[in-house]
């Protein structure tokens, strides 16, 4: 199965931060620095204007932040979502919590999300040739499920690489090796589907609460959008997904946090705090 996606590398890079949601209106939880941060230059931030999206979020637009001190913009990401992304990577809350569901009334569907095309394709589950609601179409659906086999190393000659995809993800790289040569020799799409679904499990179990972060690295190296970063409103740091934390004591940085604690998960390639 071929995949085909535009490259851009060099696009700029994004903020993600939580957004509110209230009965009296949405907004998003405004960064005290973007990625143009110098040690002696601080960033000053302001809300510039909100980007309608006809796509991504339901309340149907982005906030853009305009740093004034170094004359830069950059466009501000609720949880989960990407640049040109027409839906989430992982579904959140938009204050970046896990979304829990009652299923009191028998389970609810699966949330449209860049892995269910792969997921349904795991059990059978082929998108209609019509449209039956916006992007649910198999031509979609087949895209999807290359392009997260491209996230995950698993077609020869894409980036990133099988080696770099172990590093940030933590998976075993000759499991993906595997998996890789088993999709090289078949174009049954139900195999696809089975085979992606395997990883983002492995994945979700790896990572746990910073999946997104994993993700958003994986798309960047694929040079499907620029470089992440994610606003942590306390204690007020800019992460800068893909940098792995520096030694303890190393200075201007944040040390990893002790074994056994959510910080100490990003260890490798989930963040570094910015300086």
């Amino acid at each position: 199965m071929r995949v085909s996606a535009r490259s851009r590398a060099r696009a700029s890079p994004f903020v993600t931060t939580p957004y509110w949601v209230s009965p009296e209106g949405t907004g998003a939880v405004l960064p005290g620095r973007g990625s143009c941060w110098e040690r002696d230059r601080p960033c000053l931030v302001a809300q510039h204007h909100r980007r309608a999206r006809k796509t991504g979020p339901e309340w149907g637009w982005v906030a853009v932040a305009r740093c004034r001190a170094h004359g830069r913009a950059f466009t501000i990401y609720p949880p989960g979502h990407v640049p040109y992304g027409r839906v989430p990577l992982v579904e959140l809350a938009p204050d970046g919590s896990a979304i829990r569901r009652n299923e009191k009334d028998g389970p609810s569907p699966l949330p449209e999300t860049l892995l269910l095309a792969a997921s349904d394709a795991a059990k059978g589950k082929r998108w209609p040739r019509e449209e039956a609601r916006e992007g649910s179409v198999r031509s979609t659906q087949r895209r999807r499920v290359a392009l997260a086999a491209v996230f995950f190393g698993l077609l020869s000659g894409k980036t990133p690489k099988v080696d770099t995809v172990a590093a940030v993800t933590q998976l075993p790289e000759g499991v993906l090796v595997e998996t890789g040569q088993v999709l090289a020799a078949s174009s049954d799409f139900e195999l696809w589907g089975r085979k992606v679904t395997s990883v983002a499990v492995d994945l979700a179990g790896q990572a746990g609460c910073v999946v997104m972060d994993r993700l958003a690295v994986l798309g960047h190296l694929a040079g499907l959008w620029g470089r992440p970063f994610r606003w942590e409103p306390r204690p007020g740091r800019l992460l800068k997904l893909g940098h792995a934390f520096w030694r303890t004591g190393s200075p201007g940085t944040d040390a990893p946090e002790r074994k056994g604690q959510a910080g100490s998960r990003l260890h490798d390639f989930g963040a570094r705090a910015s300086p």
